[in-house]
């Protein structure tokens, strides 16, 4: 089973991985890239970023550094940063939303899905109006509906799958019929697929673009992605507390 972001930031090496892996992507390279550069095996680079134990200070010092980073130790007020979170993300809240329509569009660019689909988790969320950030785009898709997700995913421009080993974004095996997970990433986004028996019923909601059009787009309920998704109960909670 895949670990999650949020259980990777209960530790404080899980925290440091997950930046780490953060930065690095942004940048474009892989683990071996970086792992070059910072004159270490691949297989510490993958440690590292999985948060496991014996991370030091020097070894963070020397992944970071081919980055041009350094680490800065610091304490602040607690829910000081997920405020400040929320706060940007409410501070731009429609145009994030038309984001999230732009993704899939660039997801879609040579043939929009023939299959029935339901958007999940933080895009699901912010699309129904909670402020929190949606860093990929999560789908709900039919078992049955296998063979025509296969046959969309194969025509994704520039689609890379999830190595798990790895924790990176770097096979070329590509098809959700093989084994691994269903995820994958273009240059510009990243897509998880959960397949379930049944689409749930959706929730329909309106995204209005610059131009005045306005388009339905099916998410799944917020309850339910509030009961999956840690990141958004969280936000959730805090907006609740303020």
């Amino acid at each position: 089973m895949d670990e999650t972001v949020d259980e990777r930031q209960e530790t404080l090496a899980g925290q440091l991985g997950w930046l780490l892996q953060d930065r690095r992507q942004r940048r474009g390279w892989s683990q071996h890239q970086l792992a070059e550069r910072a004159a270490i095996s691949q297989q510490q680079v993958s440690r590292f970023e999985r948060g496991a134990h014996g991370t030091t200070a020097g070894l963070a010092d020397r992944l970071f550094a081919p980055l041009g980073l350094r680490l800065k130790v610091d304490v602040e007020a607690a829910d000081g940063p997920l405020d400040e979170a929320i706060d940007r993300v409410r501070a731009d809240l429609v145009e994030r939303q038309r984001m999230v329509l732009a993704d899939f569009r660039l997801l879609a660019v040579l043939g929009a899905p023939r299959f029935g689909h339901v958007i999940d988790g933080t895009a699901a969320a912010l699309l129904q109006g909670v402020p929190v950030a949606a860093k990929r785009i999560d789908l709900l898709v039919a078992e049955d509906e296998l063979e025509l997700l296969a046959e969309w995913i194969y025509r994704v421009p520039g689609l890379r799958r999830r190595d798990e080993r790895f924790r990176d974004f770097s096979r070329y095996d590509i098809d959700p019929r093989d084994a691994g997970p269903l995820w994958w990433r273009t240059a510009l986004v990243e897509l998880r697929v959960r397949l379930v028996a049944e689409l749930p019923r959706p929730v329909l909601v309106t995204v209005a673009e610059d131009g005045g059009d306005e388009h339905r787009v099916a998410v799944r309920a917020l309850p339910a992605v509030e009961a999956d998704f840690a990141e958004v109960a969280r936000v959730l909670r805090r907006l609740r507390a303020r």
